[in-house]
């Protein structure tokens, strides 16, 4: 994984989550910006649902009030896996998910 420096636009990335809760999402894809704030993201659930977001909420899949650690920060913790992505990549996820509530 690169050192989870972010460029002047923005920065696309996965993160597969290693856990044992049906609630929680397993891949995480995300569109930070030069601020490390969450632009849009994805949830992908066990059961396959992928559920977006462009708003900031408190909810599990809204957009987080707080920036993204570093992307070599997250990929550090053995329940994550950070890959990155194009795009082109996350816009073909976010076309196939549904709006959060």
């Amino acid at each position: 994984m690169a050192d989870g420096s972010i460029p002047n636009g923005p920065t696309y990335f996965a993160c597969r989550w290693e856990h044992e809760s049906p609630d929680d999402p397993v891949v995480l894809y995300e569109e930070i910006g030069a601020d490390r704030m969450e632009i849009r993201k994805v949830h992908e659930y066990q059961d396959g649902r992928l559920v977006r977001s462009d708003r900031v909420s408190d909810s599990k899949d809204g957009l987080s009030w707080a920036p993204v650690p570093p992307l070599d920060e997250i990929d550090a913790d053995p329940a994550f896996s950070v890959t990155s992505l194009t795009s082109a990549e996350f816009d073909a996820v976010w076309t196939r998910a549904v709006d959060a509530e």
